[in-house]
């Protein structure tokens, strides 16, 4: 996600032997790309080996239910050598003193602790690939309960740039180009003019929430969810100033309240809409109309 145009924006070190990741169970088991769903029943209770799971996409979902044993999850961008930046939010059905599950992130000589599952909340943990990959290690803590409990894991991955092989905080709150910003207006969840309503801090999840007063819905795919009071049509007259929509930045970009009516580009990540850009409606306006003119736009720019 890119910083708005104008405006101003622990874990511990437990360590896991590596040793333990390298009893695989049977075969290989691939998702539907996206997504995997399992049972551990399917295990006997005995096997404490790891099932491990291949998935090939840039967001979805594993649910384990009745864990035994443990997963190995293997991430990589979908038909592309690329690295990328992986964020990941972990549910499980733990009960106080009574972890499900734990989940770590494979390292290089030993496993990273993403979450104990003792209770704690779940703010979206994120990391860099190596080699065009990540494997995030799942272990089931209770092998013995019959008891209906899951343990899931969404994750998002985004390319980082070519050659580019460690994350940058900064690249997130940098305006967008030009061409980023026709890009993303075809693309995104969600594009809607608006004024900045509120914006409040939440420390421990690392994020800044936007609330957005609607003044024009331009477009939305995948946002209805975020826009219950909001007719569901793709473009609508304005104005909506009764209206808002919550959107997320990562808090380091230190967004405050920008004066004036913007264009906001937001997509969804996590079962959030992650903020990508946000140029002023006088900049994106002299922009949209220049390239149609240019046929440079792959879909038809609005404002």
């Amino acid at each position: 996600m890119k910083m708005p145009v104008a405006l101003t924006r622990k874990w511990g070190t437990a360590v896991v032997l590596w040793g333990v990741i390298l009893n695989l169970v049977g075969a290989s088991i691939m998702g539907d790309e996206c997504d995997w769903t399992g049972s551990g029943l399917t295990t006997p209770t005995s096997d404490k080996g790891v099932t491990p799971v291949y998935l090939r996409c840039s967001a979805g979902k594993v649910k384990w239910l009745y864990p035994r044993g443990a997963l190995r999850v293997l991430l990589r961008l979908p038909g592309q050598d690329r690295n990328f930046r992986a964020c990941v939010k972990i549910r499980t059905t733990s009960k106080p003193g009574r972890p499900v599950t734990r989940v770590y992130l494979e390292g290089p000589r030993s496993l990273i602790p993403l979450h104990r599952g003792e209770g704690e909340l779940q703010p979206m943990r994120c990391f860099n690939s190596k080699n065009y990959q990540a494997a995030i290690y799942i272990e089931a803590t209770d092998e013995r309960s019959f008891e209906k409990q899951f343990s899931e894991v969404e994750y998002d991955l985004q390319p980082l740039q070519r050659g580019v092989y460690s994350y940058d905080p900064l690249e997130e709150c940098r305006p967008c180009s030009d061409e980023e910003l026709a890009n993303v207006f075809c693309s995104s969840d969600l594009v809607t003019r608006g004024i900045i309503h509120s914006v409040e801090n939440n420390d421990h999840l690392e994020q800044s929430l936007v609330t957005v007063k609607i003044t024009k819905l331009i477009r939305h795919t995948a946002a209805d969810d975020f826009l219950e009071k909001v007719d569901s049509n793709d473009i609508l007259p304005g104005p909506f100033s009764s209206k808002q929509v919550t959107v997320t930045m990562p808090q380091h970009c230190g967004i405050n309240h920008g004066l004036g009516e913007f264009v906001f580009m937001a997509r969804r990540k996590l079962g959030d809409l992650s903020l990508v850009c946000a140029p002023r409606l006088e900049t994106w306006a002299l922009l949209s109309g220049r390239m149609n003119e240019d046929g440079r736009a792959h879909c038809m720019l609005r404002s």
